[in-house]
Order: C-alpha cells, then structure tokens, then sequence
C-alpha cells in the first residue's frame, strides 16, 4: 500500500519549470531506501530545481563530503530522519553530466518521513511497477531500475526482485 506525507502541486511537460536549469556537471548522492518491496519516494517542491518530479532522496555532495555523508545529510535536510549510509551500490551519469552515487540507506529504528516543504512537497512508499509508470518521474529513476534489472547491482531482498520488461523499460 502506498503512503503519502505532504501536499503537493502539479506541472505539465510544456511548464518552464519542468526543465531542469542549465549549469555545468556537478557530483550528487541519491538515497536508495526500501522496505518489503517498496522504495522511499519523494516530489519534489516546487522551490527546487526539476520541481514536483518524483525521485529519491539526494542533492549535491559538498566540498570535503563523502558520499555517504551527504546522503545522511540530505536524509535529514529534506525528510527530518536519522539514517545510515549502508553501501554504495552503483553509479550514473546523467544527461546533463551530474555524476551520482547510489548509497543503501537504512532509516533509524522508528523513524518516519517528514517532508521539509522547502525541499520536498511529498514523500511516500511505492512499489518501482507503479513508479515507473508514473508520469512525473524524473529520468535518473528509471535508469536506476533498469540498472538493477540488467544485473549492474544487486539489493537486498527487502528491496523485492527486478521485473524482467524493466530490462528494455527505455525502449517503451
């Protein structure tokens, strides 16, 4: 069953700020968390850039950071949770050259998302089958769930199984 936290507003594929700003390559963190076959999603604010899309949590990791610092950072930033940074698990580039790292992120025991709505409108628990055919779905997730599918990484079994047609999910 999927959770809600939050409100939220909507955008359209022809709105301005469904479009990422330009600027030049930068280096994020993006936290992969799952319980009984379903992943921690976040929309986005409208105050942030790529606004109200659907994603993980994540953002930029700072000068001197780790990335496992920086997600337990964000974690706390943008949903108000202790967490810990367990396994960098894979890496992507997107298409604007950003280059990110995807870390396992446990929550701490009892720990329940709250949305800080200057980062996040919403938050909630999803299975990747309704996820992917989500239409506010920012590009990076897709290509994290074809990556598993193709074998490129594996997750625990709290994370479930890869269906096998997320394999040529792009080519839909």
């Amino acid at each position: 069953m999927t959770e809600f936290y939050g409100s939220h507003g909507k955008s359209s594929p022809g709105d301005d700020r469904y479009r990422p700003r330009r600027r030049k390559p930068g280096y994020g963190a993006v936290a992969v968390v799952f319980q009984d076959g379903e992943f921690l999603v976040i929309r986005r604010s409208a105050f942030v850039r790529a606004p109200n899309l659907l994603c993980f949590t994540g953002g930029t990791i700072e000068s001197g950071e780790t990335p496992q610092q920086a997600i337990v950072r964000e974690m706390r930033e943008e949903l108000n949770v202790e967490s810990t940074a367990r396994e960098l698990i894979w890496q992507s580039t997107t298409q604007w050259g950003t280059r990110l790292e995807w870390l396992v992120v446990d929550l701490a025991p009892g720990a329940t998302p709250v949305p800080n709505p200057r980062e996040v409108a919403e938050c909630m628990w999803i299975h990747p089958s309704r996820l992917l055919v989500h239409p506010d779905l920012l590009g990076s997730v897709p290509d994290f769930f074809v990556a598993w599918a193709n074998g490129e990484f594996t997750l625990p079994p709290a994370a479930g199984q890869p269906a096998e047609d997320w394999k040529h999910f792009r080519e839909h």
